[in-house]
């Protein structure tokens, strides 16, 4: 998806707006998905450790690797929303471009 977000341009919000914001929220949106993959994988290998240690060492590392997993996504997350909120860009105008950005480059 880091793909789609670099190709996004404020015409496919139907919006203009400020260049440098644009970016910044850009190389937060990338950020935040670099960091929802890596959560993704902490909960897997939180979930295996749960299945093949089990008993309260398996709960015990699935717990820490989940804290560690929210610990890296949500401060990715709030920058993400806070670019986002500077820029007036709700989570339907962002399917939207994201939609309009793939047609275009199609």
């Amino acid at each position: 998806m880091s793909k789609i977000i670099d190709n996004l341009l404020p015409e496919d919000f139907g919006k203009s707006f400020d260049a440098t914001l644009f970016a910044e929220w850009k190389k937060s949106a990338n950020e935040h998905e670099q960091a929802g993959i890596t959560s993704v994988i902490l909960w897997f290998i939180g979930f295996a450790a749960l299945l093949l240690l089990g008993g309260l060492v398996g709960l015990g590392i699935f717990f820490i690797l989940m804290f560690v997993a929210l610990g890296i996504s949500l401060p990715k997350q709030n920058k993400r929303k806070k670019y986002q909120n500077q820029l007036g860009i709700s989570n339907k105008d962002f399917r939207t471009a994201i939609a309009a950005a793939k047609k275009r480059t199609k």
